[in-house]
């Protein structure tokens, strides 16, 4: 029922990016830490729902959790598989040191801006060297053990008028230095809420996909004082209070994934009702934007797929229950 999950365990973050719904002030329900205890209920339910990868994520940055290993060790005890998403920016060498002993799978590293300048603009913290060395001390642990952990980054094209010449500048600053995975990535408007300076194509609006997906997506927080909110997908960070499906602290996950709210979130997909889903009407990936993904050199990556999971295709997923 579950392949893949993305959990996030810390609801605030160490940055304000101005791209990022976190820098208008993410809602205070959602501004919480995962207690230890239910992540492990959480996945308990997964792997008895057939989850093989969980991502430690949502829109919080995880490496504001101190204790993160703890939660990587116990994704371990029931046979799934850690990766995080995270800014960089708290991954010292002691950081690398207990993200590789728990046993990490994968880390991706977002990197707005392709040098010190354009990195404090769109990253909010003139931090682009800090997380450079962070990233090479990681890499420098890493060849020399016996870890199997992978690490890549992630960029966004800045200025449209300017593509080829930004992938230029993050090769040469970035990605070729560090001999590292990278993609690089056209912005998108957060389900609506921010104004990308790339406007997607309009002809033809279908579902995203993602309500049929294999996937989960917990938030932190949630509700009325509760935790372990399911939405529909990341992009509505900032609206998640509208896009609440359960909370795992109180209700399973197959009685949240057979709920009346997610089955009229499939529905309205599945017809092309969107405009039914606040959160999805004015979201940019209801339209195809192959071009959006603009350069990578990892091996199969394609658009469409899960972040983390390249074996899902949210464009093939637009039926199902």
């Amino acid at each position: 029922m579950i392949k893949n999950a993305s959990i996030e365990i810390n609801g605030g973050c160490n940055y304000a990016c101005p791209m990022c719904p976190q820098a208008t002030g993410r809602e205070k329900d959602f501004l919480k830490k995962m207690p230890l205890s239910l992540f492990e209920k959480i996945c308990d339910e997964l792997q008895e729902a057939g989850c093989s990868d969980i991502n430690l994520q949502g829109s919080g940055e995880p490496l504001l959790n101190r204790n993160i290993d703890e939660y990587i060790k116990i994704a371990s005890k029931y046979n799934i598989a850690c990766s995080i998403v995270t800014n960089g920016f708290n991954l010292t060498e002691d950081m690398s040191l207990k993200l590789l002993d728990s046993g990490l799978d994968t880390i991706r590293v977002s990197v707005i801006g392709y040098d010190r300048d354009t990195y404090k603009h769109w990253m909010s913290k003139d931090a682009f060297n800090t997380v450079y060395q962070n990233c090479r001390t990681f890499l420098r642990i890493l060849d020399k053990s016996a870890y199997e952990t992978n690490i890549s980054s992630y960029h966004l094209i800045l200025d449209n008028n300017n593509i080829s010449q930004e992938i230029v500048e993050y090769k040469l600053n970035w990605i070729t230095p560090l001999d590292i995975d990278a993609e690089i990535w056209m912005m998108h408007n957060w389900g609506g809420q921010f104004e990308t300076p790339y406007d997607r194509p309009k002809k033809e609006k279908r579902s995203c996909g993602r309500p049929f997906a294999p996937y989960l997506n917990v938030r932190a927080g949630g509700l009325e004082g509760k935790y372990g909110a399911v939405v529909p997908c990341c992009y509505v960070l900032g609206q998640d209070s509208k896009a609440v499906l359960g909370h795992l602290e109180t209700e399973s996950l197959t009685e949240i994934w057979r709920s009346k709210e997610y089955k009229r979130l499939r529905n309205a997909h599945r017809n092309e009702r969107f405009d039914e889903i606040d959160y999805c009407k004015n979201c940019d990936q209801l339209y195809d934007a192959p071009d959006s993904l603009v350069w990578t050199n990892i091996e199969g990556k394609k658009y469409g797929q899960h972040k983390s999971d390249q074996s899902i295709d949210f464009r093939s997923l637009v039926h199902g229950d």
